[in-house]
């Protein structure tokens, strides 16, 4: 079986978790947009305020930072109490290699190429969350809630994990995953006053920024039908976010 994920060292014992990289079977800028009433995140506002202005992640980082192998992003169709439904759906295993134990509580926002911002888990029913569990590993992968919670250090205590995403469009263009909660960086950063179109004014704030993973996928076309075919990822890197 070929693998999307890094190889693991040939120093360290194989274990029991799933291959992340191929299913098992033969298996969130607070704003509404005119009428539409779309409201897109808190973080999507930050990020068009501060523009350039965001500062960059420290080149050696002095928090505590997981190491993280992703695995592909894939669409899944579920059939749901409302009817069938698409889903992207990813898994991820996580390793504390800090030299200290922490609290593991991973965020994910997914942002499509025409800039709107789906929160992982939202409008995301239990079918397809019990569905992309059953693909990458059944009851030896946590789901999205089980996952939270104590991290000790070592491999022995990786955390491998999923995350679900509604997909509300079969042809979003190039989209970006944005992970926070796999790294302790932050920085204090005030936003400059900022006027809207409409006339408004947002006043200048303190914000938190945290560094985040920033997963870029290229455009994959039209995603009807194309099954647990991977979406090719272009770009990680960290961004403060």
């Amino acid at each position: 079986m070929s693998s999307d994920l890094p190889a693991r060292p040939t120093n360290q014992p194989c274990d029991s978790r799933p291959s992340l990289s191929e299913p098992r079977l033969s298996g969130p800028f607070m704003r509404r947009a005119g009428a539409a009433g779309l409201i897109l995140s808190a973080a999507g506002m930050i990020a068009v305020v501060l523009g350039g202005l965001a500062p960059q992640p420290e080149a050696v980082p002095r928090r505590w930072q997981l190491d993280v192998n992703w695995g592909p992003m894939r669409v899944l169709t579920v059939a749901t109490s409302v009817g069938t439904r698409s889903f992207y759906y990813m898994g991820y295993e996580a390793v504390n290699t800090s030299g200290r134990d922490i609290t593991f509580a991973p965020t994910f926002e997914l942002v499509d190429g025409d800039g709107l911002v789906t929160r992982a888990g939202k409008d995301v029913p239990q079918e397809a969350v019990s569905a992309a569990q059953a693909k990458l590993g059944g009851a030896l992968i946590e789901d999205p809630i089980s996952v939270i919670g104590p991290m000790s250090q070592g491999r022995e205590n990786a955390k491998v994990g999923f995350v679900v995403f509604a997909c509300n469009d079969l042809t979003p263009g190039e989209m970006r995953v944005y992970a926070a909660g796999f790294s302790g960086e932050t920085a204090l950063v005030r936003t400059p006053e900022v006027r809207t179109a409409q006339g408004g004014k947002l006043a200048s704030q303190l914000i938190t920024l945290r560094r985040t993973k920033e997963l870029r996928f290229s455009d994959p076309g039209d995603l009807a039908g194309r099954r647990d075919l991977p979406l090719d990822l272009a770009e990680a890197r960290w961004v403060m976010r």
